[in-house]
């Protein structure tokens, strides 16, 4: 079943800008290679956070909204878990 999803990823900090889009680019490529359909991407920028996570003060965050099947996102939770430049993300579902 197709719903409508928000993700907030957190990149780490050692990252040049560039490097950021890039990355959350991918990650956006991985819901579209799925079947999914991006509706908006807004890159926040680096931000501090609220508390060091995995030992960093600050990272880039971007919100990311796209729909794509439920099924997906365990698949793509489990990619993100092996990625070494997410310091957390999530997803909400909006429907």
């Amino acid at each position: 079943m197709t719903k409508d999803y928000e993700l907030m990823v957190i990149l780490v900090p050692t990252l040049s800008a560039d490097e950021a889009n890039a990355i959350n680019d991918s990650l956006m490529a991985l819901v579209t290679e799925n079947g999914g359909e991006i509706i908006k991407i807004d890159p926040w920028g680096k931000r501090m956070l609220a508390y060091p996570i995995k030992k960093f003060r600050e990272g880039y965050y971007f919100v990311d909204y796209f729909r794509v099947d439920s099924l997906v996102i365990k698949k793509l939770k489990a990619l993100f878990n092996i990625n070494e430049n997410i310091i957390r993300y999530l997803f909400v579902a909006k429907n």
